[in-house]
């Protein structure tokens, strides 16, 4: 489904916005603290941007050719080369950052700063992917790396890692698509 790139801003803020709304008011409710991000900016900023590096090389190998006959990883494929980029078609390269800077922080904040601080990784995690319903494969996909953006929520402490994390990896992953990607790829 093509969005004209109003409408998808549009969408994109309505809902990240309400995300990011469900983690304050969540987190205001719940008495847990967002706030501060971190202590150590840079150093949190460099690890989250090395964190994202290891899943988008897997994205970039889940949309080699040599997937294509390969059940689980040519569903997520034809998914990515169809459904997601149609969908990103008519974005420019600042709608793009844009984008994945709002849903690295709302959605971060929401699953690791609220649910995975409240009730652990593992809900945390599948209530990531379940909200990513794209397909079977996206989900399944999207809980993994729910469970992968949540270590490094763990192991750092604080939020500014996995929110540089998935911005990091939702931008590259979407130049990637859009710019990248040509139709005889597929």
């Amino acid at each position: 489904m093509k969005y004209p790139r109003h409408k998808l801003l549009l969408i994109a803020f309505l809902m990240e916005g309400g995300a990011l709304l469900a983690a304050l008011v969540l987190s205001r409710y719940l008495n847990i603290q967002l706030f501060p991000l971190t202590d150590s900016p840079l150093q949190d900023i460099l690890i989250g941007t090395a964190g994202a590096l290891p899943p988008f090389i897997l994205f970039l190998c889940v949309l080699s050719k040599k997937t294509k006959h390969i059940s689980f990883f040519g569903s997520l494929r034809k998914t990515m080369l169809s459904e997601v980029k149609e969908i990103f078609s008519c974005t420019k390269l600042s709608d793009l950052v844009l984008i994945s800077l709002i849903a690295g922080f709302a959605e971060e904040m929401l699953f690791r700063g609220v649910l995975q601080a409240k009730y652990g990784i593992v809900p945390a995690s599948i209530v990531f992917g379940l909200i990513h319903c794209v397909s079977p494969a996206y989900v399944i996909v999207t809980i993994l790396m729910g469970f992968y953006i949540g270590a490094f929520f763990f192991l750092s402490g604080n939020m500014l890692v996995p929110i540089q994390l998935h911005f990091i990896y939702d931008l590259a992953a979407l130049v990637y698509l859009r710019y990248f990607m040509n139709p005889q790829d597929t």
